[in-house]
């Protein structure tokens, strides 16, 4: 009776981490989804835009469109990097999990001194703990609150269209290869902490990454629509000169 009582309980603790690994394998099928289509509608951007239009920064202090997209692909490979070091331990049997401090990623709020960054790893973590990753994400896709980009991601001007473009494409292309080689594993059991990021598993990462190119789309956007934003000759010929 004992033994037919352990097998059954083998057989439903089997069944529950089947059906928590379709579930997750589920998300990152979702997630990636997500960061594809949110890839897409940044290359649509792109679209058309002319050199002087790339280059054209609102004001000393603003990024160009061509910046911005430069910043995106950065952010990406920093952020592959990361989720390739957290694979690497897994493979080797170590704990997967990465604590990041300023040091590491000096990214930080707008107007904070770099100087000043280190005394607030401890609040930044602790106020972290309690702030769910959703309310994060929203509050990266709508640019609520300022970030100085980390040196790491800072983006060079005078890139091309065919350079940006061509980036854009192949470091998709990674992403999508390092997420599909590694399939088999429990990427909930990877782990990135960061003191101003907060702490995600590399799929609620992977939401992250979506949310932080939207974030920037955003910032595109604006800069597009600004009252100097130069006009291409596509434009001038139209009736309504809308642009872009």
């Amino acid at each position: 009776m004992v033994a037919s009582e352990l097998v059954k309980s083998g057989v439903h603790l089997f069944a529950g981490k089947a059906v928590v690994a379709k579930a997750q394998s589920a998300m990152l099928r979702e997630n990636l989804k997500e960061f594809r289509a949110t890839r897409a509608r940044t290359l649509k951007i792109l679209d058309g835009l002319t050199q002087t239009q790339l280059d054209y920064a609102p004001g000393p202090d603003s990024w160009s469109a061509g910046e911005i997209l430069d910043h995106i692909i950065l952010g990406e490979r920093i952020n592959r990097e990361q989720v390739g070091r957290l694979i690497e331990m897994s493979r080797k049997g170590q704990k997967p999990e990465l604590s990041l401090t300023f040091s590491d990623l000096n990214i930080s709020v707008a107007g904070v001194p770099p100087s000043v960054l280190m005394f607030l790893e401890g609040p930044f973590t602790l106020m972290n703990m309690f702030v769910p990753d959703g309310l994060r994400n929203y509050l990266t896709r709508k640019r609520l609150i300022p970030f100085r980009n980390p040196d790491l991601a800072t983006p060079q001007r005078g890139r091309t269209d065919d350079e940006l473009r061509g980036d854009l494409i192949a470091s998709l292309r990674e992403t999508e290869t390092l997420f599909q080689k590694n399939a088999d594993l429990d990427f909930s059991r990877l782990v990135l902490r960061h003191p101003l990021l907060g702490r995600y598993d590399v799929t609620g990462l992977l939401r992250f990454m979506s949310a932080h190119e939207q974030r920037h789309q955003s910032q595109i956007d604006n800069v597009m629509s600004g009252p100097q934003f130069p006009v291409s000759h596509s434009d001038r010929k139209g009736a309504s000169h809308v642009r872009l």
